[in-house]
């Protein structure tokens, strides 16, 4: 089955074509990729993100949706046994590094601290 899913993440439109034997895998990627996350836990924003990418040193590709506020970014993951999900929004620490947590703003009302399993 093709899928073709469309989203927007702050002001760029993307549109995404993928093939899959499996059609439920096709769906499932297709309800993932279309819905990423658009709040940031790390400072409450939810206006400014961006899609991004990284490979790592054996050349595996990692997808995330930044936080453009705070730099915070969202891991796109895959279950084990199949699917997506993507992880709540993190901000990289550096070895010994401090982290100094900003109070919750009160406008704006926090998910869960669970990941957002889709």
């Amino acid at each position: 089955m093709v899928g073709q899913v469309q989203t927007k993440l702050g002001n760029v439109s993307y549109s995404m074509t993928f093939e899959e034997k499996d059609e439920m895998e096709t769906m499932h990627r297709m309800a993932v990729l279309g819905n990423p996350p658009q709040y940031c836990h790390a400072c409450q924003n939810n206006q400014y993100f961006a899609l991004d990418s990284n490979k790592d040193k054996e050349g595996n590709t990692y997808i995330n949706v930044v936080c453009k506020k705070c730099g915070a970014k969202a891991k796109l993951g895959k279950y084990k046994a199949g699917g997506y999900f993507w992880h709540k929004f993190e901000v990289y620490q550096r070895p010994g590094e401090q982290t100094t947590q900003a109070e919750p703003s009160q406008d704006i009302p926090a998910p869960g601290d669970d990941d957002l399993p889709f």
